[in-house]
């Protein structure tokens, strides 16, 4: 059987794809996904919340406050974030995202209600509490 030069350049092809479809999915990295959840709130007793995780993690949060009520967000690697004013008329919300062994500290002026969410991987050491 002689092959012509379309149907050898057509194998060779394949086989280029064939070997990069088998090196790309060696070479993926299996991630991990975020099903560890802890909540905290929904009242505020200190002016203050830390939320922390020895992996990447999330944080949510869902917050009123009085009138001139503010919330800063300051991630330990990063500085501070954000100062969000509450209007209490509304719930606000924000996300922030940190790497592992990083702190989020979320403060408070004025009276705030609402709740912190945190979400990491399962095998993570995680937690957000009052300061």
């Amino acid at each position: 059987m002689i092959l012509n030069s379309t149907t050898i350049t057509m194998i060779v092809g394949v086989g280029i794809i064939l070997i990069a479809i088998a090196i790309s999915s060696g070479s993926q990295v299996q991630e991990k996904s975020f099903s560890q959840v802890i909540t905290v709130g929904s009242i505020w007793n200190s002016d203050s919340w830390v939320c922390t995780s020895d992996a990447d993690f999330m944080v949510y949060g869902v917050l009123r406050g009085l009138a001139g009520s503010l919330i800063e967000i300051n991630i330990s690697d990063i500085g501070s974030q954000s100062l969000y004013s509450l209007d209490p008329q509304q719930l606000e919300s924000f996300s922030v995202g940190a790497s592992g062994d990083t702190s989020v500290l979320i403060t408070r002026t004025g009276t705030v209600t609402g709740f912190i969410t945190l979400q990491t991987t399962s095998d993570a050491s995680a937690i957000c509490a009052e300061v």
